[in-house]
């Protein structure tokens, strides 16, 4: 990813589309190392999608996963490859999940998972990542609690109106929640080695 990144700045500085400033220059590195490992990353789930048949899925898990965690925060990995290899290890528990829920449904299972995500969401978002800080905490809590409130609403309604998608937005706001938690386990650990 290094190498690419650097071809990249190259071609941009012989182009004249950016200074050679130290400051500007590890603006830009950051910024396509960031863009080039969220294209990675949807790369994989639809990859993921098509191989597992699943398509639709990957597109909604995209659409969940992306809003909710960059409005309520969680784990982040230190590297772009443990990134992309959780996010797509993530997709593909999920699908198991779905295939499982599917063939043993339960409305009380559903319910359950939609209340406990929302409380966690409620109660431990923002969760601000050193890479990107949060401007009004407040104001981005309201929101991510609000949005997991209403897609947890609109998945129930789904599933119980036989629309299976309900059920692939319900796991991704779990998935999210799940992040949200370990991510607080991990700041409270390094705090207490700390």
């Amino acid at each position: 990813m290094k190498n690419l990144v650097s071809r990249i700045l190259d071609f941009m500085i012989n182009n004249n589309v950016i200074s050679t400033e130290s400051y500007e220059l590890d603006f830009y590195r950051y910024g396509i190392e960031i863009t080039l490992s969220s294209l990675i990353n949807v790369i994989l789930i639809f990859l993921i999608g098509i191989i597992a048949h699943r398509i639709y899925s990957s597109i909604i898990f995209l659409v969940v996963f992306i809003l909710m965690r960059s409005l309520a925060g969680g784990f982040h990995a230190d590297t772009y490859l443990k990134c992309n290899l959780i996010t797509s290890l993530s997709f593909i528990l999920l699908l198991v999940v779905y295939e499982i829920i599917t063939k043993h449904f339960s409305l009380n299972v559903v319910i359950f998972i939609a209340i406990l995500q929302s409380i966690i969401v409620a109660l431990l978002s923002p969760i601000e990542n050193i890479n990107k800080p949060i401007g009004s905490k407040v104001v981005y809590k309201i929101i991510s609690t609000f949005l997991s409130l209403s897609l947890s609403i609109l998945s129930i309604v789904l599933i119980i109106n036989g629309n299976n998608i309900g059920l692939i937005v319900l796991l991704t706001l779990a998935l999210v929640s799940i992040l949200m938690v370990f991510a607080k386990l991990l700041d409270r650990r390094n705090s207490y080695e700390n």
